[in-house]
Formats: structure tokens, C-alpha cells, sequence
């Protein structure tokens, strides 16, 4: 939950949001406004159902932490598209803060085997609306590369993500594969029927990348800001429970700063200080203390954004930051790929005194009617 600003008083009609150089210059007072979420997953697995009144997939995503026992977000999504996380972990749970999505914490049972030629998960767990969810799946093979790649969202939750996944190796269900919601079972339908071969609509993924922006609203209060864009130097927040510190680490001899959140390990900013303001041109997220790779979000170009992961980019569009009654909006309208193109972001931000908010929206808005 990064929306972070500094300094005082309101944007006024004279500043000038220009990008007419690579990176987005923000209003005075505006640091890292955006909802961005990074994990690494040793595993997905997921399965569509049909004939339930409610719910039509059932997935999860699931790293294992030292100890060796699962860190679980569990997914039920429903006909309208919205989604619902079902969460067994407080970083999990916290990563929920804030944003326009429902997030629930809950006790998940997982086992997972690999049997000869194929893989077998059982993942079980209460919704949140009480009833018992279970998800069986057997694959047909085992996960292979060629099955890898980018994931395509569809329409699952379009008004409260821009979702970034990519599958190191993945396998199809098999007719074994059952889903339980209630106590009650549900088809999972074929893909695929050629021969002997049959697979269904499910899937199971072992190594796994996520990443997203999210919809949602956040407010912080401003305690310190930098007296000059130097190493050492310090903005601090505070907000929802919590005091958030970000340092100037580096400045390059082009007057490139690195400014690197200590609350938040593996997040980082790289920008040059402009007027009163900033001209951000890339913030990072790692994750597991890797030094390298994870989620970045780069404005390479003027008037351009791209994010990518671990070094590949997988959306890309247009970006455009400017004042609008009295407000800062920055706008990332999304142009490759097809999916993604629905996703336009656009932040909102805003101060009272001290205290500064910024509001996340998902979604094109309908045309305008005649």
C-alpha cells in the first residue's frame, strides 16, 4: 500500500504536470502513488465448475515459507467476475488493506503429491461464506514448459486489478479432478477429448510469478519530508497502524535518486528531482531478498509506461499525469496486450492539511451516451 506524498498545502492551478521527457512528473508532494503487489509462487492450481449459483472457479496460489509449511491465498471467483481471496497468512491478509477486492483470512488445509507421470493437489477451506470449498485435481501429465507462459486474465475481477501471472510449467487436469462446494460436487467441464486423451478445465502450475496494480483508496499523514533531494535523507508517514520511512540511498551523477522504502524491503524509486516535485522513471518490488528481478513499473519514454517482470514486459501503454479540480490524476491506459487494454489505472490524489490519500481506479469508462 504505497500512496505516499509530502510537503504542504494544496496542488495549485499553476503547477505544470509536463512529460515531455522519459519518465511521469508528479505534483509536488507526491512520492509513489501506486498499488502495486509482487509474489513468488512455487505453485498454482485452479479449476472451472459449472452448475453452482454462485461460483464458477476455484483456484489458489501458494508459496511455502522455511519452515516448509504453505503461505495460501485461495480464490473463488463468481459469475459476475468478482473475486473473493481466501488468506492464511498475515502478509497475505495485510496486502488486503486498502484495496477494492475481498480478502478473508481462514485456516487452509493443502497436501500435494507427485504421482507417476502426473501431479495431485487436495486444497480445502471454509468461504467466506461458510461453506466447505475442496478442490481435488489430478493432472493428465506432468507440468511441462511448453505449457508455460503468460496468463491471460480474462475478465475476472476487471474493475479491481491490472494482473500480471507467467507459469514456468504447467499441466492439464485430468478426469479425476473434482470440486466440492457445500458438500456438494460439481462438474469440472472437458477441454479437451481426442482419443483416449481427455483433459478438463483445470490447471496445475509449478513455479508461478504474480504481480498487480490494484484498485483501492489509502490515507497516510506526513510527519517529515526532506529538506533538500539529498543521500540521507528521509520522508515519513503514518498510517493505517503503521509509521512508513523512505531514504534517499543514492544519487547518481546525473542527479538520479534512489529512494528506498525501509518498512517495505525491496521497494525502490529511481527519479530526478524537478522543481518541487518528481519525474519518477521506474519503481521497483522484489521479493525473498533476491537483489534482482520482481515487479517494475517504468516510464521509459515520455508519455509511456511498461511493466514487466523478472526483466520481461508484459503490459505496455500510454501515460499521462495532470491536474484536474484541484487534484493530481495520473492515468496509465494500457495498448498491448489485447487483455490488458479493458485495465486503464487512474490514480487520484489528493490532500487535506496532512493528511494525503490517493484513489486507485480499474476500468475504461463506458462511452459517453448521445
Amino acid at each position: 500500500m504505497r500512496a505516499i506524498m509530502q510537503g504542504q498545502g494544496r496542488i495549485s492551478r499553476r503547477e505544470v504536470l509536463s512529460d515531455s521527457g522519459p519518465g511521469i512528473v508528479l505534483p509536488p508532494d507526491l512520492l509513489q502513488p501506486f498499488l502495486l503487489r509482487f509474489r513468488r509462487e512455487d505453485m498454482h492450481i485452479m479449476a472451472f465448475f459449472s452448475g453452482h449459483p454462485d461460483y464458477e472457479a476455484v483456484e489458489a496460489m501458494i508459496s511455502y515459507r522455511g519452515d516448509g509449511t504453505p503461505s495460501i491465498r485461495a480464490i473463488l471467483t463468481r459469475h459476475d467476475q468478482s473475486q473473493i481471496d481466501h488468506v492464511n497468512d498475515a502478509g497475505l491478509s495485510a496486502e488486503g488493506h486498502g484495496v477494492v477486492r475481498e480478502t478473508c483470512r481462514r485456516d487452509i488445509a493443502l497436501a500435494v503429491e507427485a504421482l507417476p507421470g502426473r501431479r495431485h493437489a487436495r486444497l480445502q477451506f471454509d468461504s467466506h461464506a461458510g461453506e466447505p470449498v475442496v478442490l481435488d485435481i489430478t493432472t493428465v501429465g506432468e507440468p511441462d514448459p511448453k505449457r508455460g507462459g503468460i496468463s491471460d486474465p480474462g475478465s475476472h475481477s476487471p474493475s479491481t486489478s491490472l494482473p500480471l501471472m507467467r507459469r514456468r510449467a504447467s499441466a492439464l487436469a485430468g478426469p479425476q479432478t473434482e470440486v466440492f462446494v457445500g458438500g456438494k460436487r460439481f462438474e469440472v467441464p472437458v477441454k479437451i477429448s481426442s482419443g483416449p486423451f481427455i483433459a478438463h478445465e483445470g490447471y496445475f502450475t509449478e513455479g508461478h510469478i504474480f504481480g498487480a496494480i490494484r484498485a483501492g483508496t489509502i490515507s497516510y499523514r506526513l510527519k517529515t519530508r526532506p529538506a533538500r533531494m539529498a543521500v540521507g535523507e528521509e520522508w515519513i508517514f503514518e498510517g493505517d497502524g503503521r509509521v512508513m520511512i523512505y531514504r534517499i540511498e543514492n544519487s547518481s551523477s546525473d542527479g538520479k535518486l534512489r529512494i528506498a522504502g525501509k518498512d517495505a524491503p525491496g521497494e525502490s524509486i529511481e527519479a530526478f528531482a524537478v522543481g518541487e516535485g518528481l519525474r519518477i522513471t521506474r519503481i521497483s518490488c522484489l521479493a525473498d531478498g533476491r537483489p534482482q528481478g520482481g515487479l517494475d513499473l517504468a516510464f521509459d519514454e515520455a508519455g509511456r509506461f511498461s511493466l514487466a517482470m523478472d526483466g520481461e514486459t508484459i503490459v505496455s501503454g500510454s501515460a499521462e499525469s495532470k491536474q484536474q479540480a484541484g487534484t493530481a490524476v495520473i492515468t496509465l491506459s494500457p495498448t498491448q496486450p489485447d487483455w490488458a487494454v479493458a485495465r486503464q489505472v487512474r490514480v487520484t490524489c489528493s490532500r487535506d492539511g496532512d493528511l494525503l490519500t490517493a484513489v486507485t481506479t480499474i476500468g475504461r469508462s463506458p462511452p459517453a451516451q448521445p
